[in-house]
């Protein structure tokens, strides 16, 4: 009998890449989606050998049944920015549910949470031993997130990933810098955008998570690293692979403030733009030293897939 999987949040953007990554691998693993809308999941696997639980992960009773008699728990749900609060109610409830059976949850972290360095001083790459400090009220709520799945009775990894993209991430941050070079459009980017970053395409973010689902890995951190850029050339790549033109900029602090007075949305959005205003690049040994992972598709590879799959989107 091979292993029982369960991926929460199988319709979006992660969740669907790590439900693809095990369809992928061995075929007697057992594969249960938990999913507000079953239909929605059909449209991305039509044909696809899974056992579909279809409810609500604020529901505590709907959050047993998706939970009950599995091995492997991939926690992919993630709200929108405005309503980001719910992820933490999630893993509570989600904590309640698992109780204490021995499930291994699998969590996708993020780099908000770390502390941020004084930016008169260099600051090595971020690793699993780097301290939690987060500056901002999203990142105490990811924060927050992450220690009570790490707090929980049952086993539980923590695998900080950089800012994913690719097919299917149509995230507010992520999509204009797609859209907007595709459509020949100048890019106004609402932060510094020449300073040291990391994106990972959504395949290799779900192989990360996967790679760390053996019990061996249980209870531990790992930061993934991918190949350090700026939010500038990455932007430049996109307008490459488009064949279009376009100027880049970023928009200074001081204004994005101002509009958050009168926008919920950009107000929450500029709680986290504190990652584009330091280096946070992180440094991979730990995990390819434990399970051998490192990413496999490069930005080239990445940005060509991503820009192709808009097009269509757009048809």
């Amino acid at each position: 009998m091979g292993v029982r999987y369960l991926v929460t949040g199988a319709t979006g953007a992660l969740g669907s890449a790590v439900v693809e990554r095990l369809l992928e691998s061995n075929p007697d693993d057992r594969i249960r989606v938990f999913v507000r809308s079953q239909r929605r999941f059909r449209e991305i696997f039509p044909r696809a050998n899974v056992e579909m639980v279809r409810g609500n992960v604020l529901i505590p009773l709907n959050v047993r049944r998706a939970v009950r008699n599995v091995d492997v728990i991939f926690h992919c749900i993630n709200f929108p920015l405005t309503n980001y609060y719910h992820n933490l109610e999630s893993a509570r409830l989600l904590v309640t549910a698992i109780g204490d059976t021995d499930a291994h949850v699998v969590y996708p972290g993020n780099t908000w949470v770390f502390e941020t360095p004084e930016l008169s001083t260099p600051n090595p790459p971020i690793t699993p031993e780097t301290p939690i400090d987060p500056p901002s009220r999203m990142a105490k709520i990811k924060a927050e997130t992450d220690e009570t799945l790490v707090r929980a009775p049952f086993p539980t990894t923590v695998v900080h990933l950089p800012d994913f993209y690719g097919p299917g991430v149509t995230n507010d941050l992520v999509r204009p810098l797609f859209e907007r070079p595709i459509a020949g459009r100048n890019v106004l980017f609402p932060a510094p955008v020449d300073v040291p970053h990391e994106f990972i395409f959504i395949e290799d973010a779900a192989r990360a998570l996967i790679s760390v689902a053996d019990r061996s890995t249980a209870d531990r951190r790992f930061t993934v690293g991918t190949e350090p850029t700026t939010v500038e050339s990455f932007i430049q790549r996109v307008y490459d692979a488009a064949g279009t033109d376009g100027r880049i900029k970023g928009v200074p602090p001081w204004v994005l403030q101002g509009g958050a007075l009168f926008s919920e949305r950009l107000e929450v959005v500029r709680e986290i733009l504190h990652v584009f205003m330091h280096d946070t690049t992180m440094n991979g040994d730990a995990i390819r030293d434990a399970v051998g992972f490192e990413p496999r598709v490069g930005y080239d590879e990445g940005i060509n897939r991503t820009v192709t799959w808009y097009r269509e989107e757009s048809e």
